[in-house]
């Protein structure tokens, strides 16, 4: 029902507000396709509930906090009060089954969850935009690469995944040098709970702006 909803409120806002809309890209496609075709409950939880919705609070975040247009600003942060509950449920699952597993079997899940960071961290480029613009595409990727703007932001992606891949057991040698080399292993020291009343606040805020 939540995910519907923000189905509902984006297309709206993409389609009647903005009249611009980019489509998927592959890696992130591939990625979501190989976590919803796995038979392992946990595989598909790790993946969807920690990692691709944890992505997606930063990514919202960020766009709750520093969007000039007031509308796109509050619908992010309101999507960001249904997908909190979502990674605490996926949090709370894998927090109680993954001290449980086999260290071969958790072996496997960190293995997982670093290659999907990375493919998360290396899709974020503005390659249809520029082809939107008829810009050069290859100058301006590389020139993207090397921003210290798009690093920053590339690692803030991971703060929420970082603390919730501590939290429940993931954490090791393996996982922390991966994090290490995204530059988001400070993230680990975050607390989530903590996010999670500030994001909170900043929606009922918006709520109390609209009451103005």
């Amino acid at each position: 029902m939540d995910e519907a909803r923000h189905v509902e409120v984006n297309k709206r806002l993409l389609h009647e507000k903005f009249d611009l809309a980019y489509p998927i890209v592959p890696p992130l496609q591939s990625l979501i396709d190989g976590i919803l075709r796995d038979s392992r409950w946990d595989m598909t939880y790790l993946g969807m509930q920690v990692l691709i919705e944890g992505l997606a609070l930063a990514a919202f975040a960020s766009i709750r906090d520093v969007a000039k247009n007031p509308l796109a600003a509050a619908v992010n942060a309101y999507v960001m009060q249904d997908e909190a509950r979502h990674v605490a449920f996926g949090r709370l699952a894998l927090r109680e089954y993954y001290p449980r597993l086999r260290e071969k079997e958790r072996g496997e899940r960190k293995e997982f969850a670093v290659e999907a960071c990375y493919t998360m961290r290396d899709r974020f480029n503005s390659l249809d935009v520029y082809k939107r613009l008829g810009l050069p595409t290859k100058e301006c990727i590389e020139w993207e690469d090397n921003s210290p703007g798009m690093k920053e932001f590339r690692a803030a992606l991971f703060t929420r995944i970082v603390p919730t891949i501590k939290d429940i057991g993931l954490w090791g040698p393996g996982i922390q040098k991966a994090y290490a080399e995204m530059e988001a292993l400070p993230f680990a020291e975050i607390s989530w709970d903590d996010l999670a009343i500030r994001d909170e606040a900043a929606a009922n805020e918006f709520d109390l702006a609209a009451r103005r």
